[in-house]
């Protein structure tokens, strides 16, 4: 760790269920308990999943749910007339905002409206299209790990630090929530053993306020993000794991508190949240990679010989669809007149079988 104070960040995200005051509320409980940003997540259905990506069904602790992805993800959105007021609010309070991305254009609207620093999550990591507009910006960029080999993440590295060595690196889980014992924070030593440039930190979904951030700290996180919520009653799926107003106080001061134990080393590292130290795809994270890192799909009707151009492609996540191209293929589409072997309908996969 070095010598500046751990970065934390109170991550809104989806949780402001459609309301704008809620997004004040967390602005205000974030500064409150003492963090130093807060994050958004600007996306737009269109252009996060396929229409068709199918039904999602899961659970918390009040009951089970089902809903169409798409739909759902649609509810979900941050109005973009939000942003510029969010933006001076949050300057009001002196609380940096930042927010996550998930396309290009979403990108532009980002910096038009004045953000000054993006979140790549974990299900971009392989989205080379995004993360080269994102560093090409200058913008620093803080970028997920979760679900992702250690070959993926230094394919990412190189493609941002070709632009800028504003980045930062942060370990987590894919899996929601996670628990304590697979958390596996040695990663967090193997990203700066990998990369002992780029600050590391720890992007944590586990249900407890403190246990896996203060031990981040102890291994040297730099950056500690955590989601929050009003009230973990209310609908919603990133409610029930999120923290509290209260919970967040507990977690900054347990978080500062671990900074001067670090320092002081009088501190213990827990062997069970330490885990493994292996950057792979661990088995609880195999399912939300498939169904959430982004791939490359038809966005029109595409005729048998028709040459398929950029711009006939999207890149989204499959949800419960068969999976297209890594989008690095995308560049294929770019230089080569690439033709489809049969007629290829809007929101297909485009897959090595399709193309010649």
């Amino acid at each position: 760790m070095n010598n500046s104070r751990v970065y934390i960040i109170a991550e809104i995200g989806i949780n402001h269920n459609g309301s704008y005051e809620n997004c004040v509320k967390m602005v205000d409980a974030a500064v409150e308990a003492g963090c130093d940003a807060v994050k958004l997540q600007f996306f737009r259905a269109k252009t996060l999943y396929p229409k068709s990506a199918g039904e999602l069904d899961w659970k918390d602790s009040e009951g089970k749910y089902s809903y169409n992805i798409y739909e759902a993800v649609k509810g979900f959105e941050l109005p973009e007339g939000w942003i510029e007021n969010l933006l001076s609010y949050c300057a009001s309070k002196q609380i940096e905002l930042l927010s996550s991305v998930s396309d290009p254009h979403g990108v532009d609207v980002l910096l038009e409206k004045g953000v000054k620093k993006i979140k790549l999550t974990s299900y971009t990591i392989t989205n080379t299209v995004l993360i080269e507009r994102c560093a090409r910006a200058g913008v620093p960029i803080i970028m997920s790990t979760g679900g992702a080999t250690l070959g993926e993440v230094e394919n990412a590295v190189s493609i941002a630090t070709r632009h800028h060595n504003k980045l930062s690196l942060l370990h987590c889980s894919i899996a929601y929530p996670t628990s304590l014992a697979d958390c596996n924070l040695g990663v967090i030593k193997t990203l700066q053993y990998a990369f002992p440039e780029i600050p590391a930190g720890y992007s944590d979904h586990t249900m407890e306020a403190v246990e896996a951030p203060v031990q981040a700290v102890y291994l040297g996180a730099q950056i500690i993000e955590k989601h929050i919520t009003l009230d973990k009653s209310m609908s919603g799926p990133d409610h029930f794991f999120a923290l509290e107003p209260n919970e967040l106080k507990l977690m900054v001061a347990a978080v500062r508190q671990a900074e001067s134990d670090y320092k002081q080393g009088t501190f213990k590292v827990d062997k069970l949240i330490y885990g493994s130290t292996a950057k792979v795809v661990y088995p609880q994270e195999r399912y939300l990679r498939d169904f959430a890192f982004m791939k490359l799909f038809a966005k029109r009707d595409i005729g048998q010989g028709d040459v398929i151009r950029p711009e006939d492609i999207s890149i989204l996540r499959p949800g419960k669809k068969r999976h297209g191209l890594d989008p690095v293929y995308l560049k294929l589409f770019e230089e080569y007149d690439i033709k489809a072997k049969r007629p290829i309908s809007v929101e297909e996969p485009i897959t090595w079988d399709l193309i010649f």
